[in-house]
């Protein structure tokens, strides 16, 4: 199975050319902040007509609702585009296992004190609204869905599966990826620490990092390939493929 994998185009900045894309890959994966809203969504319709797997990102959900927009996202996307949110798709015997992630920013120790900080420097928590009176994200609205979110994944990655497993979030899934561009408590905010279902999968792609990897942990291979805001060194690889 030949994969393209690439997060963070942040098109809400600057336009992205598509390089031609490889006629025998089976499977995009699109790790979230490619645009905001639907927006993401409509640029995957039209650019690709093989499988996509698409996970949103904290930017999707700028200036909306998180939960209308995510409605709206799959109400917008075609048969081939995939928007998975504690969701999965089986693509020629493969599991692919899709949810944003968010933190409980727990990873630095002092969950309390990194909210904080995340709170204070964080565009999410001005941008995004959430429940029926459309009021502002906080932290602990995110704690309760990183947790969520952990619950779904452990549940889906214990259930037997004859196949490779892929899973796909826009946070990282360890700190041991993070990198280097944030320090301090931020760093809660842009990373989990989850050896227990790393070991379980056979490929993680992430993003929301800005910062390439490629490497392996615990027998599997984790990813990024963000493009990143306009100007910024990121390590991005237009025409980055896997082979799985």
């Amino acid at each position: 199975m030949r994969l393209y994998v690439v997060s963070d185009l942040h098109l809400e900045f600057a336009s992205y050319d598509m390089p031609a894309l490889d006629p025998s890959i089976d499977l995009v994966i699109l790790g979230g902040d490619i645009d905001k809203k639907c927006r993401g969504v409509k640029w995957a319709n039209e650019n690709f007509t093989c499988p996509v797997a698409y996970v949103c990102g904290n930017h999707e959900y700028y200036d909306g609702h998180i939960d209308r927009t995510l409605t709206k996202m799959r109400d917008a996307a075609e048969p081939h585009v995939h928007v998975l949110e504690n969701d999965l798709v089986v693509l020629n015997g493969v599991r692919v296992l899709g949810t944003t992630g968010w933190t409980d920013f727990s990873v630095t120790g002092d969950q309390v004190a990194a909210s904080r900080v995340a709170w204070e420097r964080m565009n999410d928590f001005n941008y995004i609204r959430i429940d029926e009176g459309y009021r502002r994200l906080r932290p602990a609205d995110l704690i309760a869905r990183n947790h969520a979110a952990k619950s779904w994944l452990t549940e889906e990655l214990a259930r037997p599966f004859v196949g490779k497993t892929i899973v796909i979030t826009h946070h990282s899934p360890s700190s041991l990826v993070v990198g280097s561009k944030h320090d301090g408590h931020l760093n809660a905010a842009y990373t989990n620490d989850w050896p227990r279902l790393i070991e379980q999968a056979d490929l993680w792609v992430f993003g929301h990092t800005h910062e390439f990897v490629d490497v392996e942990l615990a027998g599997c291979r984790i990813v990024s390939n963000p493009r990143g805001y306009p100007g910024e060194s990121t390590g991005f690889n237009p025409a980055f493929e896997i082979e799985m």
